[in-house]
């Protein structure tokens, strides 16, 4: 019968050993994703161009095949200080850590990506036992955020992994728990504050993407996989003009200073996520626009790493 679109659980589990298969369930690794757009494949071609006396087309034969998703997950706390956060497990396939727990917080940073096995189910409209199935192994993911005044803010995720021999099943509907998924809050003045270079800049968005590659690589004898290089952080960042004379950030364009970036997002203990970026710099043209009469301005930047691996920081508590 019908599959529905609409009915659909989302799971993701990290493997032990890359591209076999951990097997994710729904009582332990299901995720309340927001706008989940799956790729059910990708592929390269290889035509044999043979010679034949007709028209006609040629065989062909698919390679490098490949499956993804798009989504999101809300920003929010896993609903105690030092829990794990649902965000903060996809994000190891994005290239951070697990996350260290302390006395009131949990630390993210960057480290290695890790691959995540990855199953998708759509309901069956008639019989739950034959729910569509689709699975990606040996998966990695980008990584980006956007957070604007009066909206819930959001991570974003574009993963990528490899469909299995089979490449659709059918089976029985996950039975989902979601855990470390607080309920979010919009950001506004009272959740949320914000400061650039150490001043309080009047924010109406920022949205910044970790920008990494991602590709098959495949070669005669190892098992394919998914690369994961060239991340570089960036986006950019609206706000209101403020007045010259109490915070001037032309000033660090012509020399390329950078400024240390903080966001606090929530103010109950459990539901507080905070970003740190400490070296950001104004990478590209300014912009000034129009909004209710006054002076915006956005900001194409980029995170500058100070050690390696320590760009961006992600805490929950």
């Amino acid at each position: 019968m019908a599959k529905s679109y609409d009915q659909k659980a989302v799971l993701f589990k990290a493997e032990v050993t890359e591209g076999t298969d951990s097997v994710p369930t729904g009582a332990a690794n299901s995720f309340r994703t927001l706008d989940y757009t799956p790729t059910f494949m990708e592929a390269d071609q290889r035509v044999r161009n043979i010679d034949v006396p007709y028209f006609g087309a040629k065989p062909t034969l698919l390679y490098n095949l490949r499956r993804g998703a798009n989504f999101g997950i809300e920003m929010a706390g896993a609903g105690t200080a030092t829990g794990i956060p649902a965000w903060m497990v996809l994000n190891q396939m994005a290239g951070f850590g697990a996350g260290t727990a302390g006395a009131s917080s949990v630390v993210q940073t960057g480290g290695v990506p890790r691959s995540f096995s990855h199953y998708a189910a759509f309901l069956d409209e008639v019989d739950i036992s034959k729910s569509l199935i689709l699975k990606a192994l040996g998966g990695k993911s980008t990584l980006g955020f956007r957070l604007e005044d009066d909206d819930f803010p959001r991570f974003n995720y574009g993963y990528l992994g490899r469909p299995p021999q089979t490449l659709a099943e059918e089976g029985a509907m996950p039975s989902v728990t979601y855990g470390g998924q607080a309920d979010p809050v919009l950001a506004s003045t009272e959740n949320t504050t914000f400061t650039l270079d150490g001043f309080p800049l009047p924010l109406r968005s920022i949205e910044l993407n970790s920008n990494a590659e991602l590709a098959m690589r495949s070669l005669i004898g190892p098992q394919d996989y998914i690369a994961y290089r060239n991340d570089a952080w960036g986006g950019t960042i609206v706000g209101e003009l403020p007045s010259l004379s109490a915070k001037n950030y032309f000033t660090s364009i012509r020399p390329g200073t950078t400024m240390p970036l903080q966001l606090i997002h929530g103010t109950v203990v459990g539901n507080i996520v905070q970003i740190d970026a400490p070296k950001v710099q104004i990478s590209g043209a300014v912009g000034i626009s129009e909004e209710q009469g006054k002076v915006m301005f956005t900001m194409p930047v980029s995170l500058i790493p100070v050690t390696g691996n320590d760009e961006i920081v992600f805490t929950s508590k």
